[in-house]
């Protein structure tokens, strides 16, 4: 009799996670990298001067370009994550886009915040239309992600297609 060698592939708790690794990686280092990056550069000697006849200093400059930077690889590499997490656990395919929102709210709220020492003086007379106008901003991804989650949850085919013979 031939004895017969089986060979068993053992599987690891990463296996299960190697879909989803690549976006987070690229999420949380870009994150670290341009973080490390404004830490940096925030503390040059003269960065905390105003550019010449605006009331702008160069550190909100700084902050505003490393905040664009850092929102568009939240919104990039998140809604990355959350489209690779919906094809791997398909479990989940019904909150992929609840995951994305979730993406495009963080980059919304990194703008906002980056972006408000720049424009304050613009909004001085009226502090209530810079809220307003990201407010505004962020109405519309939150109908569509209601409405694409509300159909899935219903059944209902979100894409509607023409049949014709």
């Amino acid at each position: 009799m031939e004895k017969v060698v089986v060979m068993s592939k053992q599987s690891s708790m990463m296996d299960d996670f190697r879909p989803i690794m690549p976006p987070l990686v690229r999420l949380l280092a870009g994150i670290i990298v341009l973080v490390v990056i404004q830490a940096a550069v925030l503390g040059f000697p003269g960065i905390t001067q105003f550019i010449p006849t605006t009331t702008i200093t160069i550190a909100s400059m700084v902050i505003f370009t490393i905040g664009l930077v850092v929102a568009g690889i939240v919104l990039k590499f998140g809604t990355q994550l959350s489209d690779s997490l919906g094809e791997t656990y398909k479990g989940y395919k019904t909150w992929t886009p609840l995951l994305g929102y979730l993406f495009q709210m963080a980059a919304l709220l990194i703008l906002y915040t980056v972006s408000k020492p720049l424009v304050i003086t613009f909004f001085a007379s009226a502090p209530w239309a810079y809220p307003l106008i990201f407010l505004l901003v962020a109405l519309a991804p939150t109908i569509k992600v209601v409405v694409r989650i509300v159909n899935a949850l219903e059944g209902h085919n979100t894409s509607k297609r023409l049949l014709t013979n």
